[in-house]
């Protein structure tokens, strides 16, 4: 690293979610794969991701993406996430966000028919996102994710204060663990953050002790990060309200959009939702809600999966051109527990 460096960056915020989009200043190898690329970055520049998502420049529940060059013509752009303890494999808020900032900031060529339609490349496969614009602005993305399917039902899990519960490991390009608080007294609001965290991280832990996960394709993907706690809903119309717990304890504000891909595979395997049967699902703020729909079946090596489509909107909040200097041993990134 230079004495100096500087990177320029986009702030959004989808339903009160953060992103913050790295979209230049890093020589990617050249022609290299998604995995290459997120290698790369854990190699040579994992300082610069705490820098950003951790404080001064970020704070706790800080998320960020990498937005990558292409490897080959299949795709548009790549997208690496991040937050300021790990990389994640999918986003779906970051992807509705960074596809709307790279419309509205003329990153990518606008559709002639005011749909742009942008594939990624993202570490849990190929995921393509629809823009819908009218004039100067840019009104919603929906993307078709990864396959999503459901792993495990009726894990065990204890939670001390509300009994014993029980999870179910699901694939929306991310592994969740989704716990139903229907019949717990916990409900899921922001006045509630510290102990839905706390919760979370524990459910976590007991989850991973019981279970071996592999996804059926994609070699590298082996992890649980993230817990989904759901209950009845609170707006109107909507499906369910949930939270999503990851990483260190973090709380994703949106309704979530692997979350809602995870969420509907779990409920169709139940029989609660039928395949193209739009839903709207809440997030922790209540604010507004993403819609979901399951577009049919695939098949990965031999297990069921469904594919999940989301839509919904985000805001640009502003850029910065950040300023990182190697003699500064604060501004490289600290954490407060």
């Amino acid at each position: 690293m230079r004495m100096q460096d500087t990177f320029d960056v986009i702030y959004t915020h989808t339903e009160g979610e953060p992103l913050c989009i790295v979209h230049s200043g890093i020589p990617y190898p050249a022609g290299s794969s998604i995995l290459a690329k997120r290698a790369f970055l854990e190699q040579n520049y994992d300082w610069l991701r705490k820098a950003l998502m951790q404080e001064p420049r970020g704070h706790k529940d800080m998320f960020g993406v990498f937005l990558t060059p292409p490897s080959s013509s299949e795709f548009d752009a790549g997208l690496i996430y991040m937050d300021g303890s790990v990389y994640s494999h999918m986003c779906g808020h970051g992807t509705i966000a960074v596809s709307m900032a790279m419309v509205a900031l003329g990153l990518v060529p606008r559709g002639a028919d005011g749909i742009t339609k942008i594939r990624f490349e993202t570490t849990a496969g190929l995921v393509v996102a629809e823009v819908a614009s009218e004039g100067d602005n840019v009104l919603w993305t929906r993307f078709e994710n990864v396959p999503a399917y459901v792993a495990a039902q009726d894990i065990p899990i204890h939670l001390p204060g509300y009994g014993d519960l029980k999870a179910d490991l699901v694939w929306g390009g991310n592994y969740f663990g989704i716990i139903d608080l229907t019949d717990c007294a916990l409900r899921i609001s922001p006045d509630n953050g510290s102990e839905l965290s706390r919760l979370g991280l524990l459910a976590r832990d007991q989850i991973n002790r019981q279970l071996k996960i592999q996804h059926p394709t994609e070699a590298h993907i082996n992890d649980l990060n993230f817990i989904t706690f759901w209950h009845p809903a609170t707006i109107e119309g909507a499906f369910y309200k949930n939270v999503h717990v990851f990483s260190a304890g973090q709380l994703d504000r949106s309704p979530g959009g692997t979350g809602t891909s995870a969420m509907m595979a779990m409920f169709e395997a139940r029989g609660k939702l039928g395949l193209n049967q739009p839903i709207l699902s809440e997030g922790l703020l209540g604010s507004g809600t993403f819609e979901g729909c399951l577009l049919g079946e695939v098949d990965l090596n031999g297990t069921r999966a469904v594919r999940p489509t989301v839509k919904g909107t985000a805001s640009i909040l502003g850029t910065s051109r950040w300023v990182i200097e190697r003699n500064d041993p604060v501004g490289a990134g600290f954490v407060v527990n």
